[in-house]
């Protein structure tokens, strides 16, 4: 059953719209049955992107109450949280779905998710584009079979280390 609001959002009233705070008080993303579906911020006024439109609520209670939005207190994790993936001893960006380790290249590799065919390698890299080496954070495999690189590495500061060698031997 759908409603028309006063700010033009069309409510589902089978469906809650869940805030989770990634910015405290400013910014949230919103999801619906655990997808994300759009975010929420705060200026002056409440703006609910859904898609590509915005809807404006004057207060939380009216924004609330008509787009059927609670608001979760935990935040969501970030790069910067304490609980890390590993592949093979390896950090990686995101859950690995599935870990393997690529004999012939030496590689640790992982996909996202179950239907992805997309492989990245856990750690730290640096890899050679035109002129110059840049350290690069879980790459994709197809990066690094294109382009000459060093690595894996467990940590920023190996890579870093690396990377002055590298460029040093290149002075």
């Amino acid at each position: 059953m759908q409603q028309n609001m006063q700010s033009g959002y069309k409510k589902d009233t089978t469906m809650q719209l869940q805030a989770k705070p990634v910015v405290q008080d400013k910014f949230w993303i919103v999801e619906k049955n655990g997808k994300r579906v759009g975010t929420l911020r705060y200026d002056e006024d409440y703006v609910l992107t859904v898609g590509r439109k915005n809807y404006r609520f004057s207060d939380r209670k009216s924004l609330c109450s008509k787009a059927q939005v609670s608001f979760n207190t935990g935040y969501i994790e970030t790069k910067n949280s304490t609980k890390k993936s590993h592949v093979h001893g390896f950090p990686c960006k995101s859950e690995p779905f599935n870990g393997l380790y690529d004999l012939k290249r030496k590689l640790p590799l992982y996909t996202k998710t179950a239907k992805s065919q997309c492989f990245y390698c856990a750690g730290h890299y640096l890899i050679k584009f035109e002129h110059n080496w840049v350290h690069a954070y879980c790459p994709k495999l197809l990066t690094l079979s294109r382009n000459e690189y060093s690595g894996p590495f467990k940590t920023k500061l190996e890579a870093q280390v690396q990377l002055k060698k590298v460029k040093s031997d290149k002075a």
